[in-house]
């Protein structure tokens, strides 16, 4: 879970590389013969991509290397389960014309169901077994990784 909260420090570090490759290359083609700023821009581009990757990432890395989290007991204040329907699923549809033509016109949208915890005021979602062995009023343990305090999961409380 951490490792993909990482993708952002990718992203910004991609973008600055992009600029920096853009600008190299303007640069190319109105100094053909001035290579020095050239490699200039391309060593500053490359040191501040690295610069925003680690500074972005940094706390992502150290729960990563430290390995273990935070355990914060909270109080279960209401359970909500919720029927989804799963996007891109269902095709449009009419009644009349899916008496007519049910294979291309009928097809209804696949339900499937969330579950959520409301803890403190917000709202986390949660696995069907989490749901099914808890009740209103009944503590759980809140998850977080140690250095950057990022939310992990519930579980339920022995």
């Amino acid at each position: 879970m951490i490792r993909s909260e990482k993708r952002m420090g990718y992203v910004f570090a991609t973008l600055i590389l992009t600029a920096g490759a853009f600008v190299s290359m303007v640069l190319a083609l109105l100094k053909p013969n001035d290579t020095s700023l050239l490699v200039l821009t391309i060593a500053i581009t490359v040191a501040l991509s690295l610069l925003i990757l680690y500074l972005v990432n940094r706390k992502h890395n150290l729960d990563i290397r430290v390995g273990y989290k935070l355990l914060k007991q909270a109080l279960l204040t209401k359970k909500e389960k919720i029927v989804s329907y799963e996007a891109g699923s269902g095709k449009l549809y009419i009644p009349i014309l899916a008496e007519i033509a049910p294979k291309l016109w009928g097809q209804k949208m696949r339900p499937s169901d969330k579950y959520y915890f409301i803890v403190e005021g917000e709202k986390y979602e949660v696995d069907e077994t989490t749901y099914k062995n808890t009740e209103p009023n009944d503590e759980v343990e809140m998850n977080y990784t140690s250095v950057g305090n990022n939310f992990l999961g519930i579980s339920v409380s022995e």
